[in-house]
């Protein structure tokens, strides 16, 4: 008992510690609540407009912001999540795999012996089990897999290879474009004259073969964004290619190109996709329904049914092994992205040689033979291995926290609108619902500026991004790219792409943020307003981004710029050693895909902005326009609360907070809308009720913090208006809900005061006006003169208490 005697006068004292700090929040609680009687009182429903428009945008806004997790993601989980065909936690498919093919062309008299030299002129072709009467011009001349072809052409010197296929049209020649055909005759010469010049080349003894190892650095325009800047940019790509003939004779029943005995004893026969990690399987050609082949296999496949339909004829394979590589980084190169290309091409003919009796081995440059068919068949793959699935848990954490951010700073929204909402005004009628009031508030409110004024949000949005947009744009990319340059996307997965590619709007309004920040930061006093960006055209601007991926086959250009030849390689190599370094295709976010498609959209923006604003001019020239306010971009916000950076510390008023305004019909003098005519009365006829912007014209300006003039906003009547005071309370209903501003204000507290301001009229030179109102302030009196230019007589201290501990009705007056 002696042991805790001692403590029950510590409980005591304690207790009435807390009953005395409670008892006294209460008294100033009470108190803080008087000061409504001595305010202005707003009246948002009467004196701010519904905009019709600005519920549509709102409605849309809240419904992506809401959704923004649940509609694009946390992050990158797993790689299956976007490729089903994972081969290593870090690597998947990512385009492909495809087998497909391009032409089959044959002499209609395939029993003739003449030799090659004759004129045949009937031939007949076919694409897979259809009948053609040409090849599309699309797979040699702009399709990725035609860049080493046409690589191998100029190499190889190979004159019966159309011009135009070069991007080298015959003067007068007519013009093709991807849709074109070429005919058949055309397609069986060129490809037959490719395989024989890459016969002479590379097989010249017939039984030992060399390979032609080279790179081409050449254009790739094929996305919209890509075309409309070529004329500033080509965006080059690197491409590694290698052309093998293996060596055939009537035995051989398999091309065996990957075998071990290749590796081994020769290594420059091995082409590139035979030392990729992972099996490359594609389906049976002899049947669908069997279980998938290794791509090896099934070019043993085929070459063996080309074997027993033509059994008399030699064949001959050419194949072609192109490969891309690219490596793109996030921020800091914190994640990677390496994607590789391959793309095959293998090239079969069957020929009708004289002097080849019983057993051959490949016919001697000598001997008479005829070329019977010629066939084009085609694999591509992409690949993508990265890191990104290890940085899921900080992707996700910046990325949900900042969805957990905006959710609850939409809950503390709503709930400031409905305290506004349930305060007594002269214009409330008993039939509006307290739910009603509260939506009618919240649509009033730019939604734009509760988007993208909490800085602590976006930037988690855009470290996110930074992390993991590199990813995003690899999987557009494959997303929208399809065999043959054709494209079938339907609504639903359009609009799953565009919810991944909209992500670039968080970067964009944090860009905007930091410019409007400098702009401000470059002087103190802007007398009109201060400078912000509309809303709406970071909408527009990041709305115009999902196009980047469309593309279509008039857009493509894949001509060569630089081609060479490269050392071959030694023995089994790693694939990564195996390729010259300055041939890869290296970039980083911010000269990818979605940036540059971001700045060009920007640039598109502010070009037309300046043709408007130029025709505008123009247009409007001898009349006065001093409406500074309808920048198409750059516009201004016409006030802001007194002390707003003390009151919204953690927002950044970067966007411009424009409202329509109703004004008192009738309204004759300045004074008339103050607080002296609070029992006023509105017309709520549309006919009759006036609605107009609050600009420059009716407000007066905006005060310098330098400024010791009383001709500054807190001296003019304008600013005890019913309007402007409408006008404050809703952007304190907007700021101050941000969650940070929220716990500045509410939790942690600073002092705010109750002052007694003298009104002096603006047009007026009367200094010693016995007009007061009063205001609610976070200055105490020895910073007025700083921070708002009044002298000691122009006002006078009333009461002052912790922004905590005043009713938040109260708190949203304040400014």
């Amino acid at each position: 008992m002696a042991s805790i005697a001692p403590s029950i006068p510590d409980q005591c004292d304690s207790s009435f510690t807390r009953d005395r700090n409670q008892s006294a929040r209460t008294k100033t609680w009470a108190r803080a609540s008087g000061w409504q009687e001595a305010l202005t009182q707003p009246d948002i429903g009467q004196c701010i407009a519904l905009s019709k428009i600005r519920c549509v945008f709102t409605v849309v806004s809240l419904a992506l912001l809401l959704t923004d997790i649940p509609r694009t993601g946390l992050g990158v989980r797993s790689l299956r999540e976007f490729y089903p065909l994972q081969l290593l936690p870090s690597t998947a498919v990512r385009f492909g795999p495809f087998d497909y093919p391009v032409i089959h062309v044959w002499c209609q008299d395939n029993a003739s012996s003449e030799p090659s030299g004759s004129n045949f002129t009937e031939f007949a072709g076919m694409k897979g089990d259809r009948i053609v009467s040409g090849a599309r011009v699309w797979p040699y001349q702009y399709d990725t897999l035609s860049v080493g072809f046409r690589g191998a052409v100029d190499l190889l010197n190979v004159t019966k290879f159309p011009s135009f296929l070069l991007y080298k049209p015959k003067k007068g020649e007519a013009e093709k474009n991807a849709e074109s055909l070429i005919d058949l005759t055309t397609t069986f010469t060129m490809l037959d004259d490719f395989m024989t010049s890459a016969r002479i080349k590379l097989r010249p003894l017939g039984n030992e073969s060399t390979v032609l190892r080279y790179a081409t650095k050449h254009n790739w325009i094929d996305r919209i964004h890509h075309y409309v800047v070529q004329f500033a940019s080509t965006n080059p790509a690197w491409r590694l290619h290698s052309l093998h003939t293996p060596h055939i004779t009537n035995t051989t029943h398999a091309l065996a190109i990957c075998s071990n005995a290749v590796a081994t004893k020769h290594s420059p026969l091995r082409p590139r996709f035979c030392n990729h990690p992972g099996i490359w399987k594609v389906n049976n050609p002899m049947n669908t329904s069997l279980p998938p082949v290794r791509l090896w296999d099934h070019m043993d496949l085929r070459f063996q049914a080309f074997k027993n339909l033509y059994p008399d004829l030699v064949l001959d394979v050419v194949l072609l092994s192109s490969q891309r590589l690219s490596a793109t980084s996030g921020l800091l190169q914190t994640t990677y992205y390496n994607y590789e290309a391959l793309e095959i091409v293998v090239l079969t003919r069957g020929r009708r040689c004289m002097s080849i009796k019983g057993n051959w081995s490949y016919p001697q440059t000598g001997d008479a033979c005829t070329t019977v068919f010629v066939d084009d068949y085609r694999y591509e793959s992409d690949r993508v291995q990265t890191n990104l699935v290890d940085w899921y848990a900080i992707i996700a954490f910046l990325r949900g926290g900042a969805q957990a951010y905006v959710w609850l700073r939409l809950l503390l929204l709503v709930y400031g609108a409905y305290v506004v909402a349930g305060q007594p005004v002269a214009s409330k009628r008993v039939s509006d619902s307290l739910l009603m009031r509260t939506l009618l508030i919240l649509f009033k409110i730019p939604f734009e500026v509760i988007v993208y004024s909490s800085l602590l949000p976006v930037s988690g949005y855009v470290l996110a991004l930074l992390l993991d947009s590199s990813f995003m744009d690899i999987f557009l990319d494959s997303f929208w790219a399809a065999v043959g340059g054709s494209i079938n996307i339907g609504l639903v997965s359009f609009l799953r792409s565009t919810a991944v590619q909209m992500r670039n709007v968080w970067l964009l309004a944090f860009l905007v943020s930091l410019a409007v920040y400098g702009v401000k930061r470059s002087r103190d006093y802007w007398g009109d307003g201060i400078p912000a960006v509309r809303g709406l055209v970071i909408c527009f601007t990041s709305a115009l981004t999902v196009f980047g991926p469309y593309k279509k086959t008039t857009y493509r250009d894949t001509n060569i710029m630089t081609l060479f030849e490269i050392a071959n390689e030694g023995q089994i190599m790693d694939i990564i050693h195996s390729n010259p370094a300055g041939y890869y295709n290296i970039s980083n976010y911010f000269f990818d895909d979605s940036a540059v498609m971001l700045m060009f959209c920007i640039n598109a923006v502010i070009l037309c902005a300046v043709m408007i604003k130029s025709l505008n001019y123009l247009i409007s020239q001898g009349r006065r326009n001093h409406e500074r306010s309808r920048g198409i971009i750059f516009s201004i916000t016409p006030m802001v609360p007194c002390g707003a950076h003390r009151l919204w510390v953690t927002s950044v008023l970067s966007i411009q907070f424009y409202v329509p305004a109703r004004v008192l019909v009738g309204a004759k003098s300045d004074s008339s809308r103050t607080a002296s005519s609070s029992g006023a009365k509105y017309e709520d006829s549309p006919p009759q009720t006036k609605v107009r912007p609050f600009n420059s014209q009716l407000l007066p300006k905006i005060p310098s913090r330098s400024a010791t003039t009383k001709r500054h906003l807190l001296g003019g009547e304008d600013y005890n208006s019913i309007e402007f005071r409408s006008i404050l309370q809703l952007m304190n209903i907007a700021m101050f809900t941000d969650p940070l501003n929220f716990f500045w204000l509410r939790v942690l507290g600073i002092p705010m005061y109750l002052y007694r301001i003298r009104a002096i009229p603006l047009r007026s030179l009367d200094t010693h006006s016995s007009r007061f109102y009063t205001v609610i302030l976070p200055y105490c009196i020895d910073e007025m003169e700083e921070h708002v230019g009044l002298g000691m007589k122009d006002f006078q201290l009333l009461d002052s208490a912790s922004s905590r501990d005043i009713p938040l009705s109260v708190l949203l007056q304040s400014g």
